[in-house]
């Protein structure tokens, strides 16, 4: 049995969904999957998904650059490795794969992946200098990891750029199909009043939903029946009110906050737009084609590989609140159209985005690096098995 070191930061968002998915799919297929962050994904039973490693259970791995607490995650880290020997240590994130990278200083020999999510200097910067600084930071790191598996060709093309080009892989992120369920009461109650532009992101710099507030004056004057609806919260939110309010759309632009679940939300819009500044392969993009619903992104990172411009959806540059409103008001003036590329959008996520090809992908990954894969160390305490999926987890 192949013994997986899953290291992972942050928890939530696509990070958190991704390694969540991998401890099932990879237990499913036969690996004991030891999860170490300083949480546990969630989406996972807490009872049943061993992690950390006896007496390490907590990795404390913050998202900003604290070198005291960072020297001493590395540390830790590297003692956990030693004592279960994993065949593979698979680090998802910047921070988790610094930290990792790191740790195979003590450890020559361990296998180490790195899977970035979204490299930190393809970001948003307030300032080029943080850019500079963590692209030096990469390609320093670099060469200690044995592959860097990347979540779309965007994101590889950038791993080529810093390091070696052989160790380099693509598996895109995948789910599996929408089940059947309610919709969302909320969005419910806006679609009753007319068509609604939806957006589910983390409010915060970086994810355009400024872009789209700009844009709603110009969808409203051609159709003010329209309503925008924005799921999620951060630290922008009074930032974003106050905009919509100085644009006279406050009236329009509805503050959900969080939802139980993207999907529910999802089938509640009409319209599915994704503003964002700097992306990865994200995982909400997947998930508004697997509900056939018709969607304007901005052609960042490896949003493109996914939405096919004029063909399963609309891509506009990042940051251009105008062709963000004219792709939005073609959708709307011609409803019949937004209908065959939202069906075109999950034809194109079922043939080319499942969650078996991921985790299967993944897995050939794994056999690339471990060509014997000896007796795993016992761990110190009965394992409980591999990590499962919680009852309210996401489907």
């Amino acid at each position: 049995m192949t013994r997986v070191l899953l290291v992972h930061q942050p928890t939530d968002g696509g990070v958190g969904r991704h390694v969540s998915d991998l401890a099932v799919g990879l237990g499913e297929r036969g690996f004991e999957v030891v999860l170490c962050g300083s949480s546990i994904p969630g989406g996972l039973d807490r009872d049943a998904a061993p992690y950390g490693g006896p007496g390490h259970s907590v990795l404390e791995l913050g998202r900003e650059v604290a070198p005291r607490r960072d020297l001493a995650a590395v540390r830790k880290l590297a003692r956990i490795i030693g004592e279960l020997r994993p065949e593979i240590v698979h680090a998802h994130s910047s921070k988790a794969g610094a930290i990792a990278r790191l740790a195979r200083l003590a450890h020559p020999r361990a296998r180490v992946i790195y899977t970035p999510h979204g490299y930190a200097f393809a970001s948003h910067f307030s300032r080029a200098a943080e850019r500079r600084a963590y692209r030096a930071a990469e390609r320093a790191l670099a060469p200690l990891a044995n592959r860097v598996l990347c979540v779309c060709e965007a994101e590889a093309r950038l791993a080529r750029s810093l390091g070696p080009r052989d160790r380099v892989r693509v598996v895109h992120n995948g789910i599996p199909p929408a089940p059947t369920g309610g919709v969302d009461p909320g969005s419910a109650e806006l679609a009753r009043g007319g068509p609604v532009i939806g957006a589910i992101a983390l409010l915060r710099p970086g994810k355009g939903l400024e872009t789209l507030i700009d844009a709603a004056p110009q969808v409203l004057a051609r159709h003010p029946r329209a309503s925008f609806a924005i799921e999620g919260e951060g630290p922008d939110l009074a930032a974003l009110r106050a905009r919509a309010a100085s644009l006279g759309v406050a009236g329009a632009v509805h503050f959900a906050g969080p939802r139980a679940g993207a999907l529910a939300a999802l089938s509640g819009m009409q319209i599915f737009a994704h503003p964002s500044w700097a992306e990865a392969f994200p995982y909400v993009i997947l998930e508004a084609m697997s509900l056939a619903r018709p969607i304007v992104a901005s052609d960042v990172g490896g949003v493109g590989e996914a939405v096919v411009d004029g063909e399963s959806g609309w891509l506009v540059p990042p940051r251009d609140s105008g062709a963000l409103a004219g792709a939005l008001i073609e959708l709307l003036d011609d409803p019949e159209g937004a209908r065959g590329l939202g069906e075109s959008a999950l034809r194109r996520v079922r043939s080319n985005f499942s969650l078996q090809s991921m985790i299967e992908g993944v897995a050939a990954v794994y056999d690339e690096i471990v060509t014997v894969s000896p007796r795993p160390t016992p761990l110190r305490r009965p394992s409980r098995g591999v990590a499962q999926r919680s009852p309210s987890a996401r489907g």
